[in-house]
């Protein structure tokens, strides 16, 4: 229903499995042509760790080298982060950002809210609470706050 909802077509899209076996990881991306540039839609599915951190963090560079200038990260699959590597995950998007342009996080559920918290990363995020909001032809422009 989601994609439904949504008036534009990807100019590409692809699937990453990010780790293998239960409970696994993956991402959807897809890139948007806009006026003002790439955006890029990085839907995460499943279980983050130690693994799908990594491989995400060069995904997130290759996405980078290409074009891209700004990174939408939704979070609303993604059932679980193991804190631990959130730090990492969160100097990817940093890494993103200096290199090609903005990252906002979408849909992160009270739980994983709590895990970037307990990371201590929550404040480095620009969080909005639906891709579905950013990507309409009208703009890229969320407010630019930080998580509170």
């Amino acid at each position: 229903m989601r994609r439904e909802a949504r008036t534009e077509r990807a100019a590409m899209a692809l699937n990453l499995e990010l780790s293998h076996g239960r409970p696994g990881a993956s991402a959807r991306v897809e890139i948007h042509e806009r006026p003002d540039g790439r955006i890029a839609l990085l839907e995460l599915h499943g279980w983050i760790e130690a693994v799908a951190v990594h491989r995400l963090g060069a995904a997130l560079d290759d996405l980078a080298s290409r074009g891209v200038t700004q990174l939408l990260l939704d979070c609303s699959h993604l059932r679980h982060i193991d804190y631990r590597h959130v730090p990492t995950l969160v100097a990817s998007l940093g890494r993103f950002e200096s290199r090609a342009g903005g990252t906002v996080v979408c849909g992160l559920s009270p739980y994983l809210r709590d895990l970037f918290r307990l990371a201590g990363c929550e404040p480095d995020l620009r969080c909005w609470p639906s891709a579905d909001e950013l990507l309409r032809p009208r703009d890229f422009e969320p407010s630019g706050e930080r998580a509170s």
